[in-house]
């Protein structure tokens, strides 16, 4: 069996993706309540009530929010989170007056490597965002691995060495440079976004993503690419899909594994299962799929 996500909302108004593996389905992050959450998978053949755990970036309000607790309580869902955020949610907990049933469903993970289910297993990488940071995952399935990363401000060597070989990869692409500086925000929120400890550019993200193809190949062989590349929490005010796109279809490796996520529309299922190449076929080369957004 394969390992799928489908990113249902990626931007600042909230962030949420489905991970499905051996018959069970978790979330990356809760950004948008379960109404939303439940309305958006429609066509997926998932519903909220078929997730069993929640895997948390960090606790800004777009990653996590409290309208979810008491489906979690009620539900049962287990809940990963990074130790340095546990305060703050067990502090949104203790406001809706939940601290108690929730206590028992939180697993708070640092470095160590845990199972969110028997056969799925996660390793963590800390990201710097803002103050406290945000985690990085590779998820593991039966061989197949899935690198997650979003909320970044700027992307460690380590990352690099994690995410190389990963058969799905999810990679924040924020802003455009030159958009981010002509934008009427304030000075002092361009330089949190473009400081090192903010998000990711288009620019920055299209030369990790490189580099991760670039050690996947000295590792595994030419070819031995993610089967999708999907690039995550495009900002609508800084950027734009044609901007993306024009910028990493200079790479023939990563145009036919190219899909952009959307605040308001989820992607498809997307499978690190790879079907085997035709004869004189080779796989995600030079076949260019129609432009998304």
């Amino acid at each position: 069996m394969a390992l799928e996500f489908c990113v249902l909302a990626s931007g600042s108004a909230g962030n949420a993706t489905l991970l499905r593996a051996d018959g069970q389905c978790a979330l990356i992050d809760a950004g948008i309540g379960p109404r939303a959450t439940d309305k958006r998978m429609t066509g997926t053949g998932i519903a909220v009530a078929d997730i069993r755990a929640i895997c948390l970036t960090h606790l800004d309000s777009d990653h996590f929010s409290p309208a979810w607790l008491s489906s979690i309580c009620r539900q049962e869902i287990k809940v990963y989170c990074p130790e340095r955020h546990a305060k703050d949610l067990r502090r949104l907990a203790r406001q809706q007056k939940l601290l108690k049933p929730l206590q028992p469903l939180i697993t708070l993970f640092g470095t160590e490597p845990f199972n969110i289910f028997p056969e799925v297993h996660c390793r963590t990488l800390r990201l710097p965002h803002d103050k406290q940071g945000s985690q990085g995952f590779v998820f593991e399935y039966r061989g197949s691995r899935l690198g997650f990363a979003t909320d970044l401000g700027r992307v460690p060597v380590e990352l690099i060495d994690l995410f190389a070989g990963v058969d799905l990869l999810a990679m924040e692409s924020n802003y455009d440079p030159d958009m981010q500086l002509a934008s009427r925000r304030s000075d002092r929120v361009k330089k949190r976004i473009m400081g090192g400890r903010g998000h990711l550019s288009n620019e920055e993200a299209f030369e990790a993503v490189q580099d991760i193809l670039d050690l996947t190949e000295a590792r595994l062989g030419a070819g031995r690419w993610p089967r999708h590349l999907v690039l995550l929490h495009r900002s609508r005010q800084c950027n734009s899909p044609a901007i993306v796109q024009r910028l990493f279809r200079q790479d023939p490796r990563l145009a036919p594994i190219l899909t952009l996520a959307h605040q308001n529309q989820r992607t498809e299922w997307l499978s690190s299962e790879r079907r085997q190449a035709l004869p004189g076929e080779q796989l995600g080369l030079f076949e260019l799929p129609p432009a998304i957004g």
